[in-house]
């Protein structure tokens, strides 16, 4: 019985150091890239700009983990792109208020629709970093149709390594259908919450500028939530449990 019991306790043990081992693998991994790509065209307008900046930085600010997980950039187009936020990787609160910040300064510029641009740009900064990140996801807002076949950069985005690819078409303007088959990743998009993420891509039809700052919040809530493995949380529960009625048992 004795020896019994020695066994039985090396091996509950060994399950909880394994457990732990998997726990400390997973905190050890390199932060997640979270690439938000913004429409800024003419279309868009000044105030629903200022709405969507906004919107977005209340998400980052109020709802990003500040513990150096994430690592956001914004890249902000219309007839052109521009990396405006490269690489920033939020480590503590003053930081994530920083970036808030400089998400809610972007200016808006007007011209045209060029999704090709948007997605190399974004390419571009993400390949700074994407070999040491654990997870990268792009977040893709538009109220127009593009001038440009934007599907090569996005696939050459996912060939890169981008998990997953997931969109807001803000307005009526939008052609949903493209979206959601060259632009969506990976497929089949998913358009119907609760969203399959990050197995799937998803889009979300907004309204307006301002239905966008809601959805955007949720959006966040869904990319950012963090539930252990269920093979991890089966063996932590079961090594834990064995060890504690072989205590009562002594």
């Amino acid at each position: 019985m004795r020896t019994l019991k020695s066994f039985a306790v090396s091996t509950l043990a060994g399950a909880a150091t394994a457990a732990t081992l998997l726990f400390s693998s997973a905190a050890a991994a390199g932060p997640t890239q979270l690439g938000f790509i913004l429409d800024r065209s003419g279309s868009i307008g000044s105030g629903n700009w200022s709405i969507i900046v906004n919107g977005l930085a209340n998400a980052v600010n109020t709802l990003l983990p500040a513990n150096g997980t994430y690592e956001v950039s914004v890249v902000t187009f219309a007839s052109s792109a521009t990396a405006n936020i490269q690489n920033f990787l939020v480590t503590d609160v003053a930081s994530r208020t920083a970036l808030a910040n400089q998400i809610a300064g972007l200016t808006f510029s007007g011209g045209g629709t060029n999704f090709s641009a948007a997605f190399s740009t974004m390419n571009t900064v993400l390949g700074n970093t994407i070999q040491n990140a654990d997870k990268s996801y792009i977040n893709f807002a538009t109220d127009g149709i593009s001038s440009t076949d934007g599907k090569p950069a996005r696939d050459a985005a996912i060939a890169m390594g981008v998990d997953n690819i997931s969109i807001e078409g803000i307005g009526g303007g939008v052609d949903k259908t493209y979206l959601m088959n060259n632009i969506c990743y990976p497929g089949p998009c998913d358009d119907t919450s609760p969203y399959n993420f990050p197995n799937q891509g998803f889009y979300i039809g907004v309204a307006d500028a301002q239905a966008y700052a809601a959805a955007i919040g949720n959006k966040l809530r869904t990319v950012t939530g963090q539930i252990p493995e269920p093979a991890t949380l089966a063996l932590t529960s079961l090594a834990l449990l064995g060890i504690g009625a072989l205590r009562r048992k002594q």
